[in-house]
């Protein structure tokens, strides 16, 4: 079984990716290091690592990413000893460093590890620490049989939760890398206790039912924590979320969605869970304050009933409602930059936003983030009025985006595909048609879920507007 702490994850963590506090780059102790290795063991010493290594080079083979594991925790091992010299563990992370920008290096590739090997000594590690993989979110686990499982567990238990750690971690790459050892730990749990001596399915469905909380609040966490890291107008996006969801005008939401993003700001890549959870219970108190929960629906009440953990993942799943009658500040474009009203774009971009509930934060973001863009050229121009008035056709046309995705996923979801091809290839016409029509396929089967992958579909939306663009242009 892993024996780990999450203290221990703070102090590994400064191994490999610089501090985030005031003083960046500066590494814990060799000291604390020790003590944390001595208190968990090697063996969970480098199941740890094994999970923020994977979180940082989710491209990187097992093999890759075990090698270098393996390399920092014999590192930690030698350094530790009594009578290791004073310099042991500098000397030996120099070489690791070195090592990594070797021809034939067997540890993880990152595209941009060239820039940190034209430097020496502690800058270099500095650099390739920070190194992290931008690329899109990879596809989700497949769920094993039982009969894989046990056959996988009981040939190699060792080996099976190393590799069990590294699919999880290079999945959920955006939230602290503690959740995942714990997932990891109920996972081997199950095994353990439902292989021998022979798989036993009703074992795996009460230890599954058991561990159904957090598996839902562990994808939950990920995706709201991919759209932090990911999403340029992710603040902007969250409000019109809030205001749809619950039915709140632009002042609520916009303070309860800068409280949410706050806290995911300041914990989703941070290794250690306790950020999390005391953030989240912040917020469920500001979600679930009782001067507005007797206004909410019944299926809010009952979420806000549920412990702070589940109450997040209980809210994220009711029905978002369009809000169709807006507040007597309903802002024009004509209005965007008035400077003694420094909110207007941003409740301009709500007024449309609470509109379409049917479009995922990803895509609602992607096309805010056209508008804000657009905007912002105007009110940095010398005339701004003319300008917003010249622009005022373009803001319309990418503001009907939101409506035609929202059309197209609210259809998406009531027709079989090749029926919704059909539909698209039907409505979609003039220059361009055939590509434009498969672009808005791909965007809508790949980011109608509310729960889409950010990056993926930020692309397939930037995407669409280029299209829609040339064709009308």
């Amino acid at each position: 079984m892993l024996k780990m702490r999450a203290a221990a994850l703070v102090f590994i963590f400064a191994i490999v990716i610089p501090s985030v506090t005031a003083d960046k780059g500066k590494n814990y102790s060799k000291e604390k290091v020790c003590e944390e290795l001595r208190t968990v063991g090697a063996k969970s010493f480098k199941v740890i690592l094994t999970a923020l290594y994977s979180q940082k080079f989710p491209n990187g083979t097992f093999e890759e990413v075990s090698c270098v594991a393996d390399e920092m925790t014999k590192l930690a091992e030698d350094c530790c000893q009594d009578d290791a010299s004073p310099d042991c563990y500098d000397k030996g992370a120099t070489e690791i460093s070195d090592k990594s920008c070797g021809k034939n290096s067997p540890f993880p590739k990152h595209p941009n590890i060239e820039q940190c090997c034209t430097v020496q000594g502690h800058e270099r590690k500095l650099c390739l620490a920070s190194l992290r993989y931008s690329t899109d979110e990879l596809p989700s686990m497949m769920e094993t049989t039982p009969e894989e499982i046990c056959t996988q567990y009981t040939k190699d238990p060792s080996g099976y939760t190393m590799r069990h750690v590294y699919e999880s971690a290079r999945r959920h790459r955006s939230i602290p890398a503690g959740f995942i050892l714990n997932a990891t730990q109920n996972h081997v749990r199950m095994a353990e206790n439902c292989c021998s001596p022979t798989p036993s399915k009703p074992c795996f469905f009460k230890e599954r039912f058991q561990q159904r909380s957090s598996t839902i609040f562990l994808r939950f966490l990920s995706n709201v924590c991919n759209n932090q890291v990911n999403l340029k107008s992710h603040q902007t996006g969250l409000t019109a979320y809030f205001g749809s969801l619950l039915r709140m005008p632009f002042e609520e939401a916009q303070v309860l969605s800068k409280h949410f993003r706050s806290g995911l700001a300041k914990c989703c890549l941070q290794p250690q869970p306790e950020c999390v959870i005391e953030e989240f219970t912040s917020f469920q108190k500001a979600l679930c304050k009782e001067s507005i929960l007797g206004t909410m629906s019944e299926e809010f009440q009952k979420c806000c009933s549920k412990a702070p953990l589940d109450t997040l993942t209980c809210v994220d799943n009711l029905k978002r409602e369009p809000q169709k009658s807006l507040d007597a500040t309903e802002v024009t474009t004509a209005q965007l930059c008035e400077k003694n009203q420094p909110n207007n774009t941003d409740r301009y971009l709500f007024q449309i936003g609470v509109k379409h509930a049917s479009v995922s934060l990803p895509v609602l973001t992607t096309i805010q983030e056209q508008i804000r863009s657009t905007v912002a050229a105007c009110c940095s121009a010398s005339d701004s009025t003319t300008c917003l008035k010249e622009k005022e056709s373009r803001l319309e046309k990418t503001a009907a985006l939101l409506s035609k995705t929202d059309t197209y996923c609210s259809q998406y979801f009531k027709l079989e595909l090749p029926s919704f091809k059909t539909m698209v290839q039907r409505e979609v016409q003039g220059e361009g048609a055939e590509s434009r029509g498969q672009a808005w396929v791909e965007l809508a089967t790949a980011c109608c879920s509310q729960h889409s992958p950010a990056q993926l579909c930020q692309k397939l939306t930037e995407t669409v507007i280029k299209l829609e663009d040339d064709a009308t242009a």
